[in-house]
């Protein structure tokens, strides 16, 4: 675990200067492009909405509200503040206030400052300007809707649709609007980088949603109104119609009452049904009595000859048809009804009528007072009697010819009224379907109506509480957060960035590195020409490093052995096995040892017969004049070729004291290198296999050897904690 926590040390220490001065640098670049930016100006504004506690024609104050619509009916209001159609109108009155207000000489208070005045008017067409009216802001306002057209070309249209930084929807959008809890309030704010404008949008948008919101709440409330007006007209006037009908036609038929009229006819038909009897059973027995009378009277042709009886007869019959007929227009007490006719003077006539009747009385008096009976018997009283027996049938005959008359009458009403009645009930039930009808439009009407004003006094509840102010103040930038997060996701993404190198790089580089990819082990590492600080110590770099390895490989050494066999190895020329087996040899010789070096392309050819099937190292190393022999020597350093250009025999691995694989630090550890690598140790067998890094930086190398030159205060410091030597005196 320290080894890998070292390790992660080193490898921030590695990466430091990025880590410092890229961060610094975008940090810096942020902090300057910041500063350069416009200040932002933010003003706010709160509408009263009154959806939630409002009275309601309709539902009534502290009726139980619904949470959810009364959540969509705020949406709908944020909606509708946001939408493009109220935005549209707010960009156009805003142009045309800006326009008519602004001044390019000095900054109007309130309005938009000159600068940005002056740059408005640079890059609008004359066209455009000839519509300012500067007397008005509806003129003008009305002026740029006439000339707005869509087409690329037009300015007017291009305000809002393209990406003004006043007026274009991108702007405008970033109005922000929200529901204050669950309160009737809503919080409207804007910011830009121009107080007067900030101002001004706000409160043309409080204008703008007002007046929105009213013709989207009444236009549809409108309609239905005009349309229930219309058909209560239409009814209406189908209603009098069908009344006017009924009127004309009842005059026509003379109705005023039907149900009242019909009742008394049938009345009258009754009474005159008892009258008609009645009448007929008088006139029967009357004329039964004045036969019977006449039957013993005599001479009765002298009364029917007498001018005077028989005038008098017929006037006495005639009265009596008045008096008949003025009777039956008298209403009975008993039943309490009341004549439809006004009666004659009934008394009147009754008085004539006896005046007549005593007449006729005195003219049969004379005639009879010298007639008898046939048996001799004197008249006057049978005279009497037969005149009063004439008088009665005059009288029942009277009577029944006006019976007659009237029910006759009656019966021709029926006739009339059958047909009357089954009109008017027509008549009369078309109407109240009409009536019902109207009556049904008239509420629903005034339901629309009552509608209407409740959505008046809603929407009256749209109040502007907490109105605009003109910010004088620009808000705080967020310079510093932006400079901070900038230099924070820079060392981020740095850090992350050698963070996947450093898991996807197979160059070794280093120890822990090499074996982890490998999957070996490293015995040490020889330095490469090092940074340009480095170099002046570079000579005692290799001699510390050549000790250390020297000592390293003494380590696998059997002193009861002549000579002991180190097999220096790479996977592809140029590794370095030349440089190294020389720095060995030398630092074996300054202990005193013998060493042989033998080298692949000087002492022995490796295409040759001799090495590919050779077994042990006399096979194919010769002594040389000059050269120690080989049985004399007690180290011999076998530097063979590439393993990529040639094959070594497995016995000559196995042989070996230690095989050691040259491995550049500073190069891509390949597959083809690992498959050499692995297979080298396995025909190496019980022989001792390691890795060796060459080209190695300095830090690498100290982790073998300890800290190398120069011995400052200050690298000794860095090198005591990267070794985690935190309370270490020395």
């Amino acid at each position: 675990m320290t080894t890998y926590i070292a390790y992660i040390l080193k490898f921030l220490f590695r990466i430091k200067w990025w880590l410092i001065v890229c961060p610094v640098l975008v940090a810096l670049l942020v902090y300057i492009y910041m500063g350069r930016q416009s200040r932002y100006y933010r003003s706010t504004t709160t509408i009263y909405t009154g959806i939630v506690s409002g009275y309601d024609l309709e539902n009534g104050e502290g009726s139980r509200q619904d949470w959810n619509i009364i959540n969509n009916a705020m949406d709908n209001l944020i909606n509708i503040i946001k939408s493009q159609s109220t935005l549209h109108n707010v960009s156009l009155r805003l142009y045309a206030r800006n326009m008519v207000n602004g001044d390019p000489e000095k900054d109007v208070n309130g309005y938009i400052y000159a600068r940005n005045y002056r740059s408005e008017v640079s890059h609008t067409p004359q066209e455009v300007l000839d519509l300012i009216d500067r007397t008005s802001e509806d003129k003008t306002f009305r002026n740029l809707l006439d000339y707005e057209v869509a087409e690329h070309g037009n300015h007017v249209y291009g305000l809002f649709h393209w990406t003004h930084r006043y007026y274009s929807y991108q702007a405008l959008s970033r109005i922000e609007v929200r529901r204050i809890a669950n309160s009737d309030m809503l919080e409207i704010s804007y910011e830009n980088d121009d107080p007067g404008v900030v101002y001004n949008t706000l409160e043309l948008l409080n204008d703008e949603f007002v007046e929105q919101y009213k013709e989207l709440r009444f236009g549809e409330t409108n309609d239905v109104i005009r349309f229930f007006e219309q058909e209560l007209a239409r009814v209406g006037s189908e209603l009098r119609e069908q009344e006017d009908s009924l009127r004309d036609y009842s005059v026509e038929n003379l109705i005023i009452n039907y149900d009242e009229q019909t009742k008394h006819i049938a009345i009258l038909s009754r009474d005159f049904e008892l009258r008609y009897e009645e009448t007929r059973l008088n006139l029967n027995s009357s004329e039964s009595l004045r036969q019977k009378i006449e039957a013993q009277l005599e001479n009765l042709q002298i009364y029917h000859n007498n001018a005077a009886f028989v005038e008098q007869l017929h006037k006495i019959s005639d009265l009596q048809a008045q008096i008949t007929a003025a009777e039956a227009f008298i209403p009975d007490p008993a039943s309490g009804r009341q004549p439809v006719i006004q009666p004659i003077d009934v008394g009147r006539l009754q008085a004539r009528m006896q005046l007549a009747t005593d007449s006729l009385r005195q003219i049969t008096a004379a005639i009879s007072q010298q007639q008898y009976t046939k048996e001799g018997i004197s008249t006057e009283s049978l005279v009497q009697q037969w005149l009063d027996a004439v008088l009665l049938s005059t009288k029942s005959q009277a009577e029944m010819e006006v019976v007659n008359e009237w029910k006759k009458s009656l019966d021709d009403r029926y006739v009339q009224y059958a047909p009357v009645g089954s009109t008017l009930k027509r008549k009369n039930r078309l109407i109240s379907f009409t009536e019902q009808s109207y009556l049904a439009m008239l509420q629903a009407l005034n339901t629309a109506r009552l509608r209407q004003k409740n959505l008046q006094m809603t929407s009256a509840t749209l109040k502007i509480i907490n109105p605009p102010v003109l910010p004088i103040s620009a808000e705080p930038t967020k310079r510093k957060m932006m400079v901070a997060a900038a230099f924070f996701v820079t060392a981020v993404f740095i850090l992350g960035f050698f963070i996947l190198l450093e898991l996807l790089d197979r160059t070794l580089r280093d120890k822990i590195r090499a074996e982890r990819i490998t999957g070996g082990k490293v015995i040490g590492a020889f330095p490469g020409p090092g940074r340009f600080g480095e170099r002046r110590f570079a000579r005692q770099y290799r001699e510390i490093a050549s000790r250390f390895m020297g000592n390293a490989v003494l380590n696998y050494f059997d002193p009861r052995k002549r000579p002991n066999v180190l097999n220096i190895l790479s996977t592809e020329q140029g590794d370095g096995k030349s440089t190294l087996a020389g720095h060995l040899a030398a630092y074996l010789r300054e202990t005193g040892m013998k060493v042989r070096i033998a080298s692949w392309n000087k002492d022995f050819d490796s295409h040759q017969k001799d090495f590919l099937l050779a077994s042990r190292l006399e096979e194919f190393v010769h002594d040389t004049e000059g050269e120690t022999p080989l049985a004399e020597a007690d180290v011999v350093i076998v530097e063979y070729p590439p393993l990529d250009d040639s094959a070594i025999s497995k016995e000559l691995l196995q042989n070996a004291a230690l095989n050691i694989m040259v491995a550049p630090a500073n190069r891509t550890w390949k597959e083809t290198d690992q498959l050499l690598y692995e297979k080298s140790v396995e025909m190496a067998g019980e022989a001792p296999t390691a890795l060796l890094l060459n080209c190695a930086g300095r830090d690498v190398v100290q982790t073998f050897t300890g800290l190398l030159p120069p011995y400052t205060r200050l690298r000794k410091l860095g090198y005591q904690i990267s070794q985690f030597g935190f309370t270490a005196v020395k």
